[in-house]
């Protein structure tokens, strides 16, 4: 009788090879519409990543024709003599009202060597059930886990720029700083002329007498005040129209927002003349 079992059990699983993977369907209970294939692609798509043949038949039909009980550890390994396989794999499939799919599989090796692990899928179609089922359940059958790739997002292009965007404006401090360094420049150039002109008259003067003589110093004295405040005038304007001119760029390109620094020309009054303080800080 028992020979006749196992031949019959050998009919039935007719495409496992000897010395073979089994993997017997994976059963079911009640699973929503959306899910009614997934036991069998489930099982196809585990049978084909473990290099294994599927059986015609449900682990419990196996074991009923054996007459034992399919959980207990003598009626597995009954079954796996009667398919002459190496491992037979099988399993289980549910779904709870939440619509959480969990798969329990039991790998069994004659020795006998039982392996069961239970596993909480999160897919919700059957392909994806199978593709994740074959990831996560990689350590049961002696390999590493898949990490699932998920698909990168292409590097997001920068914004074209509004070549409408207003620019900023120049401030009134800017316009001040370049006229102020404008008018010190002028200022600067009329007391070189001036000191040019008395330098003329320094060379013409007489230098007859005491009182002539006396004349010539108080011109030339007056003729050296007005150049050393011609060249610190015109160096002063130069800088401070420079420095105007460099923040209206400035302001032109970067928003109106951003703070700016201020320069201050202040005059302060010297022994034989005048002196102008240049100062820059924020306004």
């Amino acid at each position: 009788m028992r020979v006749l079992v196992a031949g019959v059990l050998l009919a039935m699983t007719a495409s496992a090879a000897a010395d073979s993977i089994t993997m017997f369907p994976l059963t079911a209970g009640t699973l929503p519409t959306s899910l009614a294939k997934a036991p069998a692609k489930l099982t196809d798509a585990l049978a084909k990543s473990i290099d294994a043949e599927v059986a015609n038949v449900a682990i419990e039909d196996a074991a009923g024709l054996l007459g034992c009980d399919p959980e207990a550890t003598p009626c597995i390994e009954a079954v796996s003599k009667s398919i002459k396989a190496k491992r037979i794999v099988f399993g289980s499939i549910t779904a709870d009202e939440d619509g959480a799919v969990k798969v329990t599989l039991t790998r069994f090796d004659p020795g006998p060597d039982r392996q069961q692990r239970t596993f909480e899928l999160s897919s919700s179609t059957a392909d994806a059930l199978a593709d994740e089922l074959v990831r996560v359940s990689a350590p049961l059958f002696g390999r590493e886990a898949s990490i699932e790739e998920k698909p990168v997002d292409p590097p997001k292009d920068d914004p074209p720029k509004d070549l409408d965007e207003p620019r900023g404006k120049i401030s009134g401090v800017t316009w001040g700083i370049m006229g102020g360094g404008a008018v010190v420049t002028g200022l600067g150039v009329v007391f070189l002329v001036q000191a040019s002109s008395i330098a003329d008259d320094v060379r013409a003067a007489p230098k007859n007498t005491f009182q002539d003589i006396q004349n010539l110093r108080a011109l030339e004295d007056q003729g050296q005040t007005r150049q050393r405040l011609g060249i610190a005038l015109t160096a002063i304007g130069a800088v401070g129209l420079g420095y105007g001119i460099y923040r209206a760029i400035t302001e032109r390109k970067a928003p109106a927002s951003v703070e700016s620094t201020s320069m201050r020309l202040t005059p302060v009054p010297i022994e034989g003349g005048a002196a102008l303080v240049f100062t820059m800080g924020v306004p």
